[in-house]
């Protein structure tokens, strides 16, 4: 490796930067003054371009004015509706005195040339002082072209290009039809006076709306076709702004041209400039801004060189110190230059220093979780508490916090995602309990655990500033993570050695949640002094009606039953001890009904043994734990139910069509049936009716009516008899039942009977 790579490295970069800055500097003022000396131009024509404007349509107004006043006279509007051409003395007098008219006209504006009134009813033309019929003056064609005139007044070129024609159709106040037309011309060449050439500024013309030249271009070489192509462009110009200037080539020759556009006429006044000399200027700046560029680059590299020598002798001496006290010399890879060098080993260094670091920081955070573990499984002795805290803390009081999600269910989040979960409510814990903090929180059992200190003397206020805390806990992980958490909390506590008897309060503490609902913080010592009143009975009639519902694998009761029995062992009437034991005991009742108890029994609790399955299902929502009672116990109970079910129901409709044919003659209703076969007699009719379509009384009243039609045509039974048989309360509602049933009452069914047989 060359000592002098970086020097030359560092005065190659300085000089570049230096050609760079000044090379741009130079574009900069070069196309900054081009362009401020091409913007003076098309301003100055601009503003010529609107001054001749204003000049040229204020002497057409002028014209306008005047005419429009002429054509309001009286003496003008009477002739309007007389016809000039018979001979007599009044149309003498009248021709005259608009003679005189037209001359004062004329005084008044001296850029009028002529002056013509054409009565298109009457038939005749007022000019040059005398009146003549206008067949005389005007062909059939140019009469119609005059009648279709479009608007009341329009400005025109001529065609022998030498005057610009006024025509106004007249009387001036009609809308809706006109008499005649007055036309004035006035001399182009006074007019065009005010488009004279400028041979720095350009020369100006006027483009009509039709794309026509109505002035000659004559300062410039230019042939027809070139004039053409310039009026093209303009009106394509004209159509996307009504002013402005654009540039073009013609004859290899390049152009400036500033455009404006009149509403009114209709035309574009133009202004056309060679940019040839503007060139020739831009060529001279250019020249002298390079020159004065290449002089500034010079001298700056007669300091570079000087200035990059100074900066490059500390580089060095640092590269030498670093390369000697290198550890590794004999394997120095080939550098490109000594910077380069210096910075691999620098970054060896960092990157050695962060993970040492790195390792420190997390074999640190270990040692304290296994501290906290061991501390809350009560396995630290008083001597190593001491030498982990440190014998001058300042806490008076100390309290445990176990905090545990309330439920993953329609949440977004997976079970999968608990761990992470997890991990990110000890982080929030961590950082919202700080100032409290003696250790960092640790998971124990699905929980976070933290043991908190605080200096205050008064307990009740400790208590006050963690239930503080617990809610700002719970409002943080909602916020972030959309969870609910529950809190349990600990009694206060003076030694860290009692930790172990903290942490166990609070987790029992916190298993109470499963009573109290969501969202809930929970202190050890208010659930042991309610927990000894609320000793609610176990809902066995209720339980009773899941087993039947499953027995006659009714899914929608069996839901809806699982979920009431739920509702009441969560409902608050009953203490975590006895709504544990009430969920074991409803496990229980519900395994032992299926056929395959031991099966059953053995799969749902392989993994974990009984009561710590149970355990864990208490740490979950009142719907998470429903839901998992549903589909491991319910559900394949009820299929297996399911399985059976139809074969069962007919078993049961044949033995209770049997008791009717037996005991038609008793007092018999569905209750006793339902008694004696040991169903629910609601479940009873409605597989009855679902089974025969009709209903077990219906049913019971069709077959007695039979039995009475048998006992009518085969004994000869007195009504009355028969009544008491069929267990009717008196003879009378026998008869009425039957009449309704058969159209007839008894007797005339057995008097039809008996006359039907002889």
């Amino acid at each position: 490796m060359r000592r002098t790579s970086y020097f030359v490295k560092l005065l190659f970069f300085n000089i570049v930067l230096v050609i760079i800055a000044v090379s741009f500097l130079g574009y900069i003022a070069y196309y900054k003054t081009s362009g401020l000396m091409n913007e003076k131009i098309d301003k100055i024509n601009a503003q010529l371009l609107l001054q001749t404007q204003l000049q040229l349509e204020n002497s057409f107004q002028s014209v306008e004015s005047a005419i429009i006043q002429f054509t309001l006279l009286p003496s003008f509007t009477s002739i309007l509706n007389d016809n000039l051409t018979m001979n007599s003395y009044d149309n003498y007098v009248k021709v005259k005195n608009m003679v005189g008219e037209i001359s004062s006209l004329y005084s008044h504006s001296s850029i009028i040339n002529s002056l013509e009134i054409i009565n298109l009813e009457k038939g005749w033309v007022l000019r040059n002082g005398g009146v003549l019929p206008i067949t005389e003056v005007y062909n059939d064609e140019e009469m119609n072209q005059l009648r279709q005139v479009a608007s009341g007044s329009t400005w025109s070129k001529t065609t022998d290009s030498d005057f610009f024609q006024y025509t106004l159709k007249v009387p001036f106040s009609a809308f809706d039809r006109f008499q005649g037309i007055v036309r004035t011309k006035i001399s182009s060449i006074d007019s065009f006076r005010e488009l004279m050439a400028n041979k720095d500024l350009g020369q100006m013309t006027m483009i009509d709306d039709k794309g026509n030249v109505i002035r000659n271009i004559t300062q410039y070489d230019l042939r027809d076709q070139d004039v053409n192509q310039i009026a093209q462009m303009t009106h394509s110009q004209v159509k996307q702004a009504p002013q402005g200037n654009f540039l073009t080539r013609i004859n290899g020759s390049k152009y400036s041209f500033t455009f404006r556009h009149s509403e009114k006429y209709k035309w574009t006044y133009l202004s056309m400039v060679s940019t040839l000399e503007a060139e020739q200027n831009s060529r001279f700046i250019g020249l002298f801004i390079f020159i004065t560029g290449f002089v500034v680059i010079s001298v700056f590299f007669v300091f570079s060189f000087y200035g990059s020598r100074r900066l490059y002798s500390p580089i060095e001496q640092l590269y030498h110190m670093v390369a000697f006290n290198s550890s590794d010399k004999l394997n120095v890879q080939p550098q490109s230059n000594e910077m380069d060098y210096i910075n691999n080993r620098m970054h060896a260094f960092f990157q050695d220093s962060q993970k040492l670091r790195g390792q420190l920081h997390i074999q640190n955070n270990q040692l304290n979780d296994f501290f906290a573990y061991k501390l809350f499984q009560g396995e630290v002795r008083p001597q190593e508490i001491e030498s982990n805290l440190g014998p001058d803390v300042d806490w008076n009081h100390f309290c445990v916090l176990t905090v545990q999600i309330d439920t993953l269910t329609d949440t977004g989040y997976m079970d999968k995602d608990r761990d992470l979960l997890l991990f990110a409510v000890k982080n929030m814990l961590g950082e919202t309990a700080s100032e409290l903090l003696v250790l960092n929180p640790v998971i124990m059992n699905h929980m976070q655990v933290v043991l908190l200190g605080t200096e205050i003397q008064n307990v009740d206020a400790f208590k006050e500033e963690l239930y503080i805390l617990s809610r700002s806990i719970q409002q943080v992980v909602k916020q972030y993570l959309r969870l609910q958490v529950s809190i349990g909390i600990s009694r206060p506590f003076n030694q860290p050695v009692d930790a172990s008897t903290a942490y166990g309060e609070a987790t029992d503490a916190l298993k109470s949640r499963f009573t109290q609902g969501t969202e809930a913080i929970l202190y050890a010592s208010d659930f042991d002094m309610n927990e000894t009143g609320n000793t609610g009975k176990y809902p066995g009639f209720m339980v009773k009606e899941l087993i039947d519902a499953i027995k006659f694998a009714d899914v929608e009761q069996a839901k809806r039953t699982l979920h009431n029995i739920i509702a009441e062992m969560c409902s608050g009437h009953y203490g975590y001890r006895y709504c544990s034991m009430y969920i074991f005991l409803l496990l229980m009742d519900l395994i032992k009904i299926s056929h395959q108890s031991d099966e059953m029994f053995i799969s749902l609790f392989k993994e974990k043994p009984i009561f710590q399955k149970l355990d864990q299902l208490l740490q979950t929502s009142v719907q998470e734990m429903e839901i998992w009672i549903y589909d491991h116990v319910v559900e394949p109970i009820l299929k297996e139910m399911l399985a059976r079910s139809e074969s069962q129901q007919r078993n049961i409709i044949k033995t209770l069509i049997q008791i009717i044919h037996d005991e038609y003659d008793s007092e018999l209703t569905l209750e006793a049936c339902a008694s004696r076969l040991h169903y629910n007699p609601n479940y009873l009719g409605q597989i009855f009716r679902k089974e025969m379509g009709s209903s077990f009384s219906d049913y019971l009243s069709h077959y007695r009516l039979n039995i009475a039609r048998k006992l009518l045509a085969e004994t000869e039974d007195q009504i009355q008899e028969i009544a008491e048989k069929l267990r009717f309360s008196n003879s009378q509602n026998f008869i009425r039942y039957f009449k309704k049933m058969e159209g007839i009452t008894p007797k005339q069914y057995r008097d039809n009977l008996v006359k039907h047989n002889e």
